[in-house]
């Protein structure tokens, strides 16, 4: 049984990873490290299920400490989710996201570079590496010079280019991500989609007027399903190029207020939109829309789950939650 270790596993996508493991009856031996034991109150499965020993509680930027954990493991696969992924907290914090973020990263593959193993490494980047683009980029392909807009950003491009470093300069064999804006169950409300179905659930508990509010409305991203997002990952881990990079993204775009007036009408749902000028931020890209022909040319995935399917799904887990109290939302 091959040995997968997952860094950031507690959050989001570890947990809708790890549920798809089980799933699936993968033959992987799952571990994971992470700064927060996992809660993971969107599964599907029994808690129960899962090994907790092979859990690691650490902080990665214990260069001693997350050394000997990966010794200790000799993994055959290393996903690595772990990331301060808040483009409006590096905003606040430039210098903390950096570090942590570019940190991280270059610990567990300098460690993998000192044994004499052939650990496949899966990098997870952002479509926010590409930028401030214009309307005949679109959409983005892998090729598309990165020309990132905020320091969350530029930490992702640094990690990518450690990545190709450690690749050509040292034979690692590491492949990348590009994720764009992924959503569903689970995810926090710090994400714009995850925020609006949050509001549509406090609307239909009466916890909230009939108002949405949003940042700006005419911001376009590309979203796509978690669990696509999570499938793309487990054949990159598999059938990924070394040193390539992977867009994952549905290849379509949709506008803030447009996310809002599709499900008001799937739920049949009338509200007011109101933009709060105070969660715009200091540079924004308007449009960012991903080309995923790659990909499809080298694993064959192509999304499956329909937007309109990850709205609902979110819309019943925060229905079933405590939808009280919001944060300001992310776009990312």
């Amino acid at each position: 049984m091959k040995r997968l270790l997952i860094t950031g596993i507690s959050g989001f996508v570890g947990g809708h990873f790890v549920q798809s493991i089980i799933r699936d009856n993968d033959e992987y031996e799952v571990f994971g490290i992470s700064r927060s034991k996992p809660s993971w109150d969107f599964l599907t499965i029994n808690p129960k299920l899962l090994n907790y020993h092979n859990f690691y509680l650490a902080d990665l930027n214990d260069i001693p400490k997350i050394k000997s954990i990966i010794e200790e493991i000799n993994p055959d696969y290393i996903l690595h989710l772990a990331a301060q992924s808040s483009v409006a907290e590096s905003w606040k914090t430039p210098v903390n996201s950096f570090m942590n973020n570019t940190n991280i990263f270059l610990n567990i593959i300098d460690t993998v570079r000192t044994m004499e193993n052939s650990t496949r490494i899966l990098s997870v980047g952002s479509s926010e590496q590409y930028g401030i683009v214009s309307e005949i980029d679109l959409p983005l392909s892998e090729d598309r010079t990165l020309n990132p807009a905020n320091p969350y950003a530029i930490a992702r491009v640094a990690q990518e280019q450690l990545a190709r470093i450690y690749a050509t300069g040292y034979g690692l064999d590491i492949c990348c991500t590009r994720s764009f804006n992924h959503c569903g169950p689970g995810q926090t409300d710090r994400f714009v989609v995850s925020a609006i179905m949050k509001q549509f659930a406090k609307i239909a508990h009466r916890l909230q007027e009939p108002i949405i509010q949003i940042g700006r409305g005419d911001i376009v991203r590309d979203f796509i399903d978690v669990h696509d997002v999570v499938r793309a990952y487990k054949l990159l881990l598999m059938q990924g190029k070394r040193g390539e990079i992977y867009n994952i993204c549905s290849g379509e775009g949709r506008s803030i207020i447009d996310v809002v007036m599709l499900f008001s009408g799937m739920y049949h749902m009338k509200v007011e939109v109101h933009q709060e000028q105070s969660e715009f931020r200091p540079m924004d890209n308007p449009r960012i829309i991903g080309n995923n022909q790659k990909i499809q040319k080298d694993t064959g995935w192509k999304p499956r789950v329909p937007f309109e399917e990850s709205l609902w799904s979110m819309y019943e887990y925060w229905f079933k939650q405590n939808v009280a109290g919001t944060d300001n939302p992310e776009y990312t």
